[in-house]
């Protein structure tokens, strides 16, 4: 803020910069509320909004494969920006020409286009920067959604958006290296790890694309191990660590009743929480994860849906149960993972054979 408006004091200085920081995570969060708008107008759910040091970011429950919802999802952010950018450039303007002979209300105003001033130039570099044409950018979308129009392929035309992307973010990070070698080490910084953010996000959006393509069609109950293995809710926490954990050497097992309705889950870590003096007298139920805080789908459900429940609820599988919750399988994160990447390398193989 010194450099915007001179010769105040640092408390001055302190309520301008944090009067500025809110405006801008507030000018964040109506540019992330602008891609939710559209999404939920073409019914899609989004979840959340997290704001964080890089900007901000929309968790949407799917992508849009139509290139118009997708064009106008991403540039609605970017035009927000820049809009929001005019308005407090247009008050800048406002204030400036408001005349005053008081030396508190001088003061007073500087401080208030100190802020204007940061606004305006914040909103329209957020608007620009978020249209450069680099994943996980609005203008890497932006992009994306102009390739399927030309392509017609969004396969494609996603991996040539993310490749765009990741030798972008190589520009950014050599072009922060020479501000660093020119001395500015806070700006060469700064740029590097924005050109590490864009590289990271552009590889790691197109492994998990890459991840969901192959998994497309693919139900867990087609997949599901039905050979499993349970535990009673009556069972003492020594029993079951003594012919269970022991004997199969798992690290977690599933709790169900005489109809095998999935009650909870057992850990080790829990068991072995649990002094060994006690054991005996503590049982599964005192001790076991409830339901709620498990990834439980049905046979029917898509098997890139179940990696996506898995990773939100942070376990390593899934329980398929049916529609009365009794317990029919098991799928792991490994098992999902795994046949990815078989599919992958079998549509490799496909697509070099058909080469000419």
């Amino acid at each position: 803020m010194p450099e915007y408006v001179k010769g105040l004091s640092s408390v001055e200085y302190w309520f301008m910069g944090s009067v500025g920081t809110g405006l801008l995570f507030f000018s964040i969060l109506l540019h992330e509320l602008a891609h939710s708008m559209v999404a939920r107008r073409y019914n899609i759910p989004v979840k959340s909004i997290t704001l964080f040091i890089f900007g901000g970011v929309s968790d949407i429950a799917k992508e849009p494969q139509d290139f118009h919802q997708e064009f106008k999802m991403s540039i609605m952010g970017p035009l927000t920006s820049l809009g929001l950018g005019a308005i407090f450039a247009a008050l800048l303007l406002v204030v400036s020409h408001g005349g005053t002979n008081s030396s508190n209300t001088i003061t007073y105003l500087s401080q208030v286009k100190g802020i204007l001033f940061y606004a305006a130039i914040v909103n329209v570099m957020l608007g620009i920067f978020n249209l450069v044409p680099a994943f996980p950018l609005d203008g890497g979308r932006v992009l994306r959604a102009g390739l399927v129009r030309w392509k017609k392929d969004y396969h494609q035309a996603t991996k040539i958006a993310t490749t765009i992307g990741v030798l972008i973010s190589y520009i950014f990070m050599g072009f922060g290296f020479m501000v660093l070698l020119r001395g500015d080490f806070i700006g060469g910084l700064w740029i590097v790890l924005i050109g590490w953010f864009l590289h990271s996000g552009a590889q790691s959006y197109m492994s998990q694309f890459e991840l969901t393509t192959s998994l497309k069609g693919i139900i867990v109950g087609n997949i599901m191990n039905t050979q499993i293995i349970s535990v009673k809710q009556d069972a003492s926490v020594y029993f079951v660590f003594k012919d269970f954990f022991m004997t199969t050497m798992k690290s977690e097992l599933p709790v169900t009743d005489e109809q095998s309705h999935l009650l909870g889950m057992i850990t080790l870590r829990l068991i072995l929480n649990v002094p060994e003096n006690q054991r005996k007298s503590v049982q599964v139920q005192d001790i076991m994860i409830p339901p709620k805080y498990l990834a439980v789908m049905e046979p029917h459900a898509q098997a890139e849906k179940a990696l996506i429940e898995m990773v939100s609820k942070r376990v390593g599988k899934v329980f398929v149960c049916d529609n009365d919750g009794r317990l029919l399988g098991v799928v792991s994160k490994t098992d999902i993972i795994e046949l990815a990447g078989e599919r992958q390398k079998y549509l490799q193989t496909i697509k070099s054979t058909m080469k000419p």
